[in-house]
């Protein structure tokens, strides 16, 4: 049930048909006025023609509400909540749909990735979950970290559990699940206040291995005050604590990521302290 204060647009609750393929996106947000139409158009512009598009809003107060009232196709709440993980399982919660994907309020699909994302969940194969390629891009569209897009690509070409433990490859806004794997692993863990997503997607890897797109389906945006950037130590030190927890039977990819996870966070530091020093 819908709380109070929230709004379903009629374009949105005829896309409730029932249909196995009916995506539901979810999108957290809050005080994202600045970027939140560019991520609602481009899941509009989609053309995909069974999509629910639900926005979770913290309590903005920034102009987020305007925005929001005046999309047709998306639903949305407003009310206070603890962060993006909670946000997020709220969304998923309320929807109708058989597959789930998650995209930030600053982050946008590239051209046809839910077209590409119903296709491979078509497949006689019945996948459980899909991922795909994901640029980095600054706060003004403009991609940036191609070598760290070019490594994670090519890790998520040769896909392993074992190599996932190692380290967080599989991005976010690229990926999807569908719901009945949810209600078996379980949501977003709350606990956990960056790397959350790595936490889920691991329990659903320790189901089977997902079908990899070789094909870019989102944009993640990366630039300074963003949590990826501001609790960075913080999010590589839950990527560790993670693979520990979730690593069962795997002690070498385990080990592999806590030296990793230190060694980033190392090379990161020196970086800015050079940065600093000019």
């Amino acid at each position: 049930m819908w709380p109070a204060g929230s709004r379903t647009s009629s374009l949105t609750v005829n896309a409730m048909s029932g249909d196995r393929r009916l995506i539901t996106i979810v999108t957290p947000c809050f005080n994202a006025a600045a970027t939140l139409q560019a991520t609602l158009a481009s899941v509009a512009a989609q053309g995909y023609p069974n999509v629910e598009h639900i926005v979770i809003d913290g309590g903005s107060i920034d102009g987020t509400l305007d925005i929001l009232a005046r999309t047709a196709g998306i639903s949305y709440v407003s009310e206070p909540d603890s962060g993006r993980a909670e946000a997020a399982n709220k969304g998923v919660r309320l929807g109708s749909g058989e597959i789930i994907g998650w995209l930030n309020a600053d982050d946008t699909y590239e051209q046809g990735a839910l077209q590409a994302v119903a296709d491979a969940f078509a497949d006689p194969a019945d996948p459980l979950w899909v991922t795909g390629y994901c640029r980095i891009v600054d706060a003004d569209g403009v991609e940036i970290r191609r070598a760290v897009t070019w490594y994670k690509n090519f890790l998520l070409r040769h896909y392993s559990l074992s190599l996932y433990l190692t380290q967080n490859f599989v991005p976010d806004p690229a990926t999807f699940v569908r719901r009945h794997v949810l209600d078996e692993v379980g949501l977003l863990d709350q606990n956990y206040k960056i790397s959350h997503d790595y936490d889920m997607w691991l329990r659903v890897a320790r189901l089977g291995d997902p079908v990899v797109l070789r094909r870019y389906q989102s944009r993640f945006s990366m630039s300074e005050g963003t949590l990826s950037m501001s609790g960075f130590e913080r999010q590589f030190d839950e990527h560790a604590r993670i693979a520990r927890r979730r690593g069962k039977g795997h002690q070498v990819p385990v080990a592999v990521n806590m030296v990793m996870s230190r060694l980033i966070v190392l090379v990161y530091r020196s970086l800015r302290l050079v940065r600093r020093l000019r």
